[in-house]
């Protein structure tokens, strides 16, 4: 399940199927190959989709219909993407497997191609914008998080150490705009700073599968809501006043196993689960969870239910977690690069 919210418009993708919800109505999208990013813009108005068979489409949202405005072909195999804003124009930024960022205008998405990263062997992972506009976060396998001036991103803002293994997903704070989560492989949930790259606080997770996971921070109270691979529950936390991260007694009712979580614009957060019902939405505001409806989602769930996915990190390697998690080479290997070194001689007899 992939997730995208903006203003009161969240979308979420399963398989071919993505499901628009305005909080009131909704309404549901088809592709031809399964998606594997989604993205709104700031105004929500514009949905971007890439699917994969490498195709990068954008959708209309101001109608009940979600037509199509622009598509074209990307060049490298997706693993997330952003839509941006600068100097009043628009542009989707597409994160690739290949270690690159590459951004392109909206709403007409074959007007043009700029290359604004090149992390050369890295795998890019996550990729978000900072509350104010100004830095293009980007995280990798190489376990950090970069901060790029945007739209200048020659310019380096800081680099955000700490992580032991793959930084997995990111996300921004909107109650405090300098501030964003990031989490990782090795089982821990981080809080940075976004101007200086210090690392405000180190979370330690159960051990998991975070290959696949949601994270997301509520934009009205600072909660944090965050899914990995093989937990059973979304676990909460808050980022309290001195900059710390504090885990949540917050328990949600169990429908089934979660595979990501977002929090909408009115601070419900809605689970996507990994079979039925899919999707749901819950008020936490209270001390208990209150479940609150979901108009057309009957009509998601039946066609999630019938659909098989890929696994779009196929290309990523055999290992559990495939090229993500890093490979330690052993003494002999380098030992065997350097200049004047002779390996074993070999005799006969």
């Amino acid at each position: 399940m992939l997730f995208t919210a903006k203003k009161s418009l969240v979308a979420c993708a399963y398989g071919q199927a993505i499901f628009i919800y305005n909080g009131a109505s909704s309404f549901l999208l088809s592709t031809a190959s399964q998606v594997v990013a989604i993205a709104l813009n700031a105004e929500a108005t514009l949905l971007s989709v890439v699917t994969q068979d490498k195709k990068l489409t954008v959708y209309e949202m101001n109608s009940t219909r979600g037509e199509v405005v622009s598509t074209r072909e990307v060049p490298r195999n997706t693993t997330s993407m952003v839509a941006a804003a600068y100097g009043g124009k628009e542009a989707i930024l597409v994160g690739g497997n290949a270690g690159e960022v590459n951004a392109y205008p909206l709403p007409d998405v074959t007007a043009g191609e700029k290359s604004l990263l090149q992390h050369t062997t890295s795998i890019i992972t996550d990729v978000a914008m900072s509350v104010d506009g100004k830095y293009l976060l980007t995280a990798d396998r190489d376990e950090k998080v970069r901060v790029s001036h945007f739209p200048a991103t020659t310019l380096v803002q800081n680099y955000c150490l700490g992580h032991r293994q793959c930084v997995r997903q990111i996300a921004t704070c909107t109650v405090t705009p300098s501030l964003f989560v990031s989490v990782g492989l090795d089982d821990a949930l981080h809080l940075w700073d976004v101007e200086t790259g210090a690392l405000l606080d180190a979370f330690a997770l159960d051990t998991s599968d975070t290959k696949h996971c949601g994270l997301s921070v509520c934009p009205l109270t600072n909660r944090i809501a965050l899914v990995r691979n093989t937990d059973m529950a979304v676990r909460f936390f808050s980022i309290n006043a001195d900059k710390k991260i504090v885990a949540l007694p917050l328990m949600l009712p169990e429908a089934s196993q979660p595979s990501n979580v977002i929090f909408n614009e009115s601070g419900h957060v809605l689970v996507g689960y990994k079979a039925a019902p899919f999707l749901q939405q819950f008020d936490i505001a209270g001390e208990t969870p209150a479940l609150k409806s979901i108009a057309g989602v009957d009509a998601f769930a039946a066609i999630a239910e019938t659909t098989v996915l890929g696994d779009v990190d196929e290309e990523d390697g055999d290992s559990d977690d495939g090229e993500l998690r890093k490979k330690k080479l052993k003494p002999s290997h380098w030992k065997s690069k350097m200049p004047g070194h002779k390996g074993k001689e070999t005799t006969t007899e």
